[in-house]
């Protein structure tokens, strides 16, 4: 259960009794908050664990707090790690806000043939990364997901070979309803579809070809849905 009060980020989550320093960001949203020293507040680094603790002092773009007491991170479910081919900044944000609500582990941007190269670009990651660590304050959680890339198609291919590992086609078999309790990789495509080469490739490094049961999706549904039944799939094993 979280702890009760504004949430806020920190680097490094403090022992019990120590200081947290607060981020030019975390102080200003703690004044927009219309916080003040002796509140209470939910200090988080994105690892699980939570912190209660005290603001101490908010001066300007600084501030600090005290920390009382650190809650461990919950126990998990199996990891998921979801990579996407590169979306309009609106969608992909999006996106990424539901990937932190459904706890997905990772969040990489994929170029692939068809993706536009400004859409899979690194000035997308600094973006993403805020966009996540608030929407974990909106949502609870004290987890979100590391976001990573752009990374090439066959550099993304070569990414856990011990995981299950899914390559959303239209052409594939149908979702897994159960999967074994392990860490998965989902990968999905861009808007124009993957290339007949991609697919080849996928197959040689034994990716399962998997589908939706929808029709035709934009992307950031597509991997919104694929989210979804993944995580019901870990839930009902195999």
């Amino acid at each position: 259960m979280s702890l009760p009060g504004a949430r806020l980020i920190v680097g490094t989550l403090p022992a019990a009794g120590e200081t947290a320093r607060l981020t030019a960001e975390e102080s200003l949203h703690a004044r927009a908050r219309r916080l003040r020293p002796g509140d209470p507040v939910v200090l988080l680094d994105g690892t699980g664990r939570e912190a209660a603790a005290v603001l101490t002092r908010l001066a300007g773009r600084s501030g600090e707090a005290l920390v009382q007491r650190v809650l461990s991170a919950g126990e998990r479910t199996p990891r998921v790690e979801l990579l996407v081919c590169g979306l309009r900044a609106e969608r992909l944000a999006w996106l990424a806000q539901k990937a932190t609500e459904l706890e997905a582990e990772s969040l990489t941007l994929v170029a692939s043939s068809r993706t536009q190269s400004f859409r899979a670009s690194a000035e997308a990651i600094g973006r993403l990364e805020r966009v996540c660590r608030e929407a974990a304050k909106q949502s609870e959680t004290a987890r979100w997901p590391k976001i990573a890339g752009p990374l090439p198609l066959d550099r993304a291919l070569a990414l856990g070979p011990a995981s299950h590992r899914l390559f959303l086609d239209a052409s594939g078999e149908a979702f897994p309803a159960a999967l074994s309790p392990r860490p998965l990789f989902l990968l999905v495509g861009p808007e124009g579809g993957w290339t007949e080469a991609e697919r080849e490739a996928a197959r040689a490094r034994e990716w399962s070809t998997v589908a939706l049961p929808a029709g035709k999706l934009r992307a950031e549904t597509a991997a919104l849905a694929a989210l979804v039944l993944a995580r019901a799939a870990l839930v009902r094993k195999t």
